[in-house]
């Protein structure tokens, strides 16, 4: 039922007039008429539906053999909305995925469908609200179904929207198959995930999961003898000027600025973005040792890498190129971005820039081994590479935030904003939550683990923010925590650790099994005790290093627990689709 609907039922059921609500609420009689109209409605949270509730409540003790409660006034109000909301945001989340799937004009899209570019700008953003979804939405399925998109963008579709590419190959079944898939019903809406990933996206998301799962980076630095590793100390000499022709070239011209870059006493960060092709390039193993050298070289040295990644990629190349990367990613030192709505197309280019040398590229689509590279040193054309970056910067957005130690303030005032987002959520855990614990419990868990006095404090003093901040989010928030807990046969193969990841606290604290146990019944009576909090229970786990915690169509956070602790909160929108739906492994 619409929220006009439930109004205008609750007016005639207790025989009140518009003017007495009016007066009885202190809304104004405009407002309640466009309530009443369905031209405007309030927001779940907002004070005036809780005065509304208020007012009909009271109303209802006066004028009614039945006294209507507030908080079943209010819930209902509030359901009815929100089946609404959910519809609007399941809409915009999976126009945002074939926005940035497709790589869409907001151009085109506006010439077709006749409305205002900055209006569907303001939509998708969400700025914005229209008052016909449907037709907004009948408009935009027939701009994708005339639009001329190759087979490999319908096979893209197909697996964005879960279904086989033959069911959108003729234009009725398109137009059928997407606009119900853009626009659902809520009871689709409550039963099925926002979206659908194909199995592959789903295969590859769980490699790259486990991948993450399984690095130990003290392992990592010791294979590839990173203590051991020595800088280059003695500058390079190069021409101020060097172009590199063809493949082989333009390995050694990518080195050649590794080369400038890690002798010179410069510590500015280092900026590189490229759409080039990877595969002819990565064909040399020899090229791909030495440019990962150089890249720990960069990192050995300090210098912080600002990287923005090119995503118009097949979805498995993507992942597998974000896993060869999770070793620089736990260092801290890289700033990973991507440039929304990017596709190369024709024209292909990188740009890598230091604080003393600029490589530029570029090749046409099919021709990469035509392509050039030219290096340089030169005072005034890095100045010029220097504003280029900066400029090109300011088009990215971050493909994920990363927090390890040293950003430990600035992760504990994300959690304390992640904890003001209304929402759906839904946490993979590898561990009991520590905000279900009691005092008595941690206690004696930390004694057991012969903690010391100020370690102990300041894990107590996590749990207590981590209580306040899940009492914050249980006020706007659905949330279900699932976890995996071992029988007693397996536990002394596969023990469970108090999570402390949160506040980066890397001490290893084993529960006893009896703790273990203690500490599911309290989580338990905690979600009998909190109406909003869910616990779901496994028999095998997934993960044992790693958390993911989601809130639905905004971001994900996967956490590290050890080895190290680092989090990575992912937001674009691709990634997160995959993240939030793809089926979680059992590894025994």
């Amino acid at each position: 039922m619409k929220f006009s609907e439930l109004l205008n039922q609750y007016i005639h059921l207790l025989g009140v007039t518009g003017q007495e609500l009016v007066e009885r609420s202190g809304i104004s009689a405009s407002v309640i008429s466009r309530y009443r109209s369905g031209e405007r409605e309030p927001h779940p949270d907002s004070e005036a539906l809780e005065i509304l509730a208020r007012t009909f409540a009271a109303i209802s003790e006066e004028k009614s053999e039945e006294t209507l409660p507030e908080e079943e006034i209010l819930s209902a109000f509030q359901d009815a909305l929100l089946s609404k909301s959910r519809i609007y945001d399941t809409f915009l989340h999976r126009f945002d995925v074939l926005y940035q799937a497709l790589n869409l004009n907001m151009k085109d899209i506006a010439a077709f469908t006749n409305f205002d570019t900055s209006f569907l700008y303001r939509i998708k953003s969400g700025e914005r609200r229209t008052s016909d979804l449907p037709a907004l939405c009948d408009k935009l399925t027939k701009y994708l179904a005339v639009s001329a998109f190759s087979d490999a963008e319908r096979k893209k579709i197909a697996s964005l929207i879960g279904t086989d590419i033959s069911a959108i190959s003729d234009s009725d079944d398109f137009y059928n198959t997407v606009y119900h898939w853009l626009l659902p019903s809520q009871d689709s809406i409550t039963s099925a995930p926002a979206a659908s990933t194909a199995p592959e996206a789903g295969a590859d998301m769980s490699q790259f999961l486990a991948k993450l799962d399984e690095f130990d980076l003290e392992d990592f630095i010791r294979v590839i003898h990173f203590d051991d590793i020595k800088v280059p100390t003695l500058p390079v000499h190069l021409p101020a000027t060097r172009n590199y022709y063809g493949i082989s070239k333009m390995r050694e011209g990518e080195l050649d600025f590794f080369k400038l870059t890690v002798t010179s006493r410069s510590s500015e960060p280092i900026f590189m973005c490229s759409d080039m092709p990877m595969s002819d390039m990565a064909e040399s193993n020899d090229f791909n040792k030495k440019w990962m050298f150089a890249i720990a070289c960069s990192i050995k040295k300090g210098l912080h890498l600002n990287i923005i990644h090119s995503l118009n990629r097949p979805f498995e190349e993507l992942m597998l190129g974000l896993e060869a990367w999770i070793p620089i990613y736990m260092t801290g030192q890289v700033s990973p971005y991507y440039i929304p709505n990017h596709s190369p197309h024709v024209y292909h280019h990188l740009n890598y820039v230091s604080g003393v040398a600029a490589l530029c590229g570029e090749c046409i689509e099919d021709s990469h081994i035509d392509g050039k590279y030219t290096l340089t040193n030169n005072k005034e054309e890095l100045a010029y590479y220097h504003k280029k970056a900066k400029h090109i910067l300011s088009h990215a957005k971050p493909l994920m935030e990363i927090f390890d130690r040293p950003r430990l303030e600035d992760y504990q005032a994300f959690l304390q904003k992640d904890a003001e987002m209304p929402g759906e959520r839904e946490n993979l855990l590898s561990s009991l939550p520590i905000y279900t614990i009691s005092e008595g419990l941690l206690d004696k868990i930390l004694s057991a683990n012969h903690i010391g006095s100020s370690d102990a404090e300041y894990i107590r003093s996590y749990r207590d923010s981590e209580v306040r901040r899940m009492q914050q989010k249980l006020a706007s928030c659905i949330i279900t925590d699932e976890i995996a807990l071992p029988d007693r046969e397996s536990y002394e193969d596969h023990p469970m650790y108090l999570s402390v990841s949160g506040c980066f606290f890397e001490t290893p604290i084993l529960y006893s099994y009896e703790d273990m146990t203690a500490h599911l019944k309290e989580t338990q009576r905690y979600a009998e005790t909190h109406g909003n909090y869910h616990l779901k229970l496994n028999e095998i786990s997934a993960f044992r290093n790693i958390q993911i915690e989601i809130l639905k169509d905004r971001y994900v956070i996967v956490s590290k627990i050890k080895s190290p602790s680092i989090h990575f909160v992912i937001k674009h929108p691709m990634l997160v689709n995959a993240l939030q739906n793809f089926t979680v492994p059992v590894v025994e």
